[in-house]
């Protein structure tokens, strides 16, 4: 297994890092240590691959995931709460990757990952849909896109106390993005539980689960590109369901993006099978 110790810095330009780091530091704990109750509930028993944990913050998720056998790539802007979560999962058996860096500065490839799960993520909303683009573009055909946030339907309430729902990506803008290439097994308002930390106090989830078709391809053995960010098809109409699907099968590996480099969880970075390595910061080459 991989050393679970280490955080990789993909980038040290953010924006909001500063900011999370002085809430981190605020306490030696934030969250409650669990690991999210809708993602217990929905990936328990689902055959593990390659997970990206969008906005990881003290690593319980992660943990939860590599348990299950997952190879995690855990993102985060903080690198206190990074640092945190590695020293949790030290000394543990678990192969997970700690990635400081936000979601659109990771360079995270096109159909790379078999889970990505977004657990209450702080995205901005932006009018070109950038941060949920990154997120449906980062599953693998067969793959599980899982994106749980609060429930702030009574947003008048959310505002008095400083919150405006409008600024950041809830569950429901990633669902418009999604085409006839994908069935949305879950899609609703549910009940949560749990034992304490900061966010306790929300009583309700709306829970996002999705599979991505799997696709074929006129070349044994390789998974058709798609999925690019930037480029996508508009939402077609009677896509989206609120009954759940019987589980999708996931592919057990990466697969190969169009320039023929790949994305090498062990050390969050491109790799190019001919001899040469990328880093998290380079964009692909052009052509």
């Amino acid at each position: 297994m991989e050393d679970s110790g280490e955080v990789i810095e993909v980038t040290s330009v953010l924006s909001e890092a500063a900011e999370w780091d002085a809430r981190y530091n605020e306490r030696d704990q934030v969250w409650s240590g669990e690991p999210n109750g809708a993602l217990v509930a929905e990936l328990t028993g689902a055959p593990p691959g390659r997970a990206l944990d969008v906005g990881c913050g003290e690593g319980a998720d992660a943990l939860w995931l590599a348990r299950q056998g997952w190879a995690v790539t855990a993102l985060d802007v903080s690198r206190v709460a990074l640092d945190r979560a590695a020293a949790h999962a030290a000394d543990q058996n678990t192969d997970i990757t700690w990635v400081c860096s936000g979601l659109l500065d990771a360079d995270l490839p096109a159909d790379g990952f078999d889970l990505v799960s977004a657990q209450y993520p702080a995205l901005r909303s932006t009018a070109d849909h950038a941060a949920e683009r990154a997120l449906v573009s980062a599953v693998a055909p067969g793959g599980i896109l899982l994106v749980v946030h609060h429930d702030m339907r009574d947003g008048h309430a959310a505002r008095e106390h400083g919150f405006d729902p409008d600024d950041w990506v809830a569950p429901g803008d990633v669902a418009e993005l999604l085409d006839t290439s994908w069935h949305i097994d879950v899609n609703e308002v549910r009940e949560r539980s749990i034992s304490g930390g900061a966010g306790a106090h929300h009583t309700h989830d709306v829970v996002l689960r999705a599979h991505r078709l799997p696709q074929r391809s006129l070349f044994v053995g390789r998974g058709q590109a798609s999925g690019s960010l930037g480029v996508y098809t508009e939402p077609q109409a009677g896509t989206a369901t609120a009954t759940a699907a019987p589980g999708s099968p996931l592919v057990g590996r990466a697969q190969p993006n169009d320039r023929g480099r790949y994305w090498d969880h062990s050390e969050a970075r491109w790799v190019n099978p001919r001899g040469g390595r990328g880093t998290g910061t380079t964009s692909p080459p052009a052509g």
